[in-house]
């Protein structure tokens, strides 16, 4: 049977769960404090998703990794590490009966790490970021082709939006989320229109990865962050906006925020310079802006009645009882380094459902 997504909310059948390298990964790194709190994070990472795998499957949702090489060398290129498959979603996406697969870098992402170094010019920094492109689909090679065993299209695009942390699926109605504040709506409506020509085409002013900014989480109820009332794009729906992060107040994270602005963070790391060089170094483009996340609207559907996040929230929580939706608390606990909640994490391959038209909340 071919693999279809019609809507996010209808039955998990299908999904893919993100995977990290293992600890003999890291045995490159020389100073042992360090190392240890790379294999501890590598351990737990793994002990975490292995979580999220057996929680899917206990909703009869079968679950595909993506593989890391046996040779770890192969994660270099141009030595520099590519990031591990830890957030499939970001790579492409099951849009009604065809995988869509960006094969090209996103050029917003490419444009901020271009601007940390000063190492090569743009015309050879597009070069190697395209060679890590291209080893980090690798890791899903195997995924791309139990899809297309199973009759569903892999439809490769040179559109670096087309992927799981910007699109959001309802029926026939698609909604694409900007990157930044400088976007041309109308240009992204045009440009969606003539590659999906039969659904009605939809732009959130979402400024960055729309699955960390708002969630539709069944038909009639919006959670959110941003300042957005979403009347244009979801008319008639509730919205709910969940409190901003209280990263940069927590006394846990003093210390991320003055040594790092709030990117990331791992426990014992503000004890280590050399942890603090490492990620710099090596990992700078592993890890995001932690402090801003709201992991609350980071929200995985498994169906109508039940999604999965990664940490609790009251607003959050309160808000899908009434609409007799239960939440599912599936700890990350290093959410903070991989700057990722549980919809980052997975990418729906294959759910039960129709073209048909949603039917909106009564």
């Amino acid at each position: 049977m071919p693999y279809t997504v019609y809507q996010h909310w209808d039955p998990l059948k299908v999904c893919v769960v993100g995977k990290s390298y293992p600890p003999e990964f890291y045995k490159w790194i020389g100073n042992k404090e360090t190392r240890k709190k790379f294999e501890l994070l590598a351990e737990e990472t793994e002990e975490d998703l292995s979580n999220l795998v057996k929680f899917l499957q206990g909703f009869d949702v079968e679950v595909v990794r993506p593989a890391i090489p046996d040779d770890l060398g192969e994660c270099w290129t141009n030595g520099a590490v590519v990031p591990p498959p830890v957030t499939p979603r970001d790579y492409f996406i099951t849009i009604h009966n065809g995988t869509w697969v960006p094969v090209v870098p996103n050029k917003v992402h490419a444009k901020g790490a271009y601007r940390k170094q000063d190492r090569l010019s743009w015309k050879q920094f597009q070069a190697e970021d395209q060679q890590k492109h291209d080893k980090k689909l690798s890791f899903y090679k195997d995924i791309f082709s139990k899809i297309q065993q199973a009759g569903t299209p892999i439809i490769e695009t040179t559109c670096d939006f087309i992927s799981g942390c910007w699109v959001s699926r309802v029926g026939e109605d698609l909604y694409f989320a900007t990157q930044t504040a400088d976007d041309d709506n109308a240009e992204i409506l045009r440009t969606v229109d003539k590659m999906f020509e039969t659904t009605t085409n939809h732009v959130v002013d979402a400024q960055g990865h729309g699955d960390a900014v708002y969630c539709p989480v069944t038909p009639g109820l919006i959670i959110s962050i941003a300042d957005e009332d979403y009347s244009s794009s979801f008319p008639d729906w509730e919205v709910v906006h969940l409190p901003p992060s209280d990263y940069s107040k927590h006394k846990k994270f003093q210390s991320s925020m003055k040594l790092n602005r709030g990117r990331w963070y791992i426990p014992g790391f503000e004890h280590d310079p050399e942890c603090l060089k490492v990620v710099e170094t090596y990992f700078d483009q592993w890890v995001g802006e932690a402090q801003e996340t709201v992991f609350g609207v980071n929200i995985l559907c498994i169906d109508s009645t039940n999604i999965a996040v990664s940490e609790h929230n009251d607003t959050l929580e309160k808000a899908c009882a009434r609409y007799g939706v239960n939440v599912h608390v599936i700890p990350f606990r290093h959410k903070y380094f991989w700057d990722a909640g549980i919809h980052c994490l997975t990418n729906d391959l294959h759910r039960q459902g129709s073209p048909a038209k949603w039917l909106q909340h009564e």
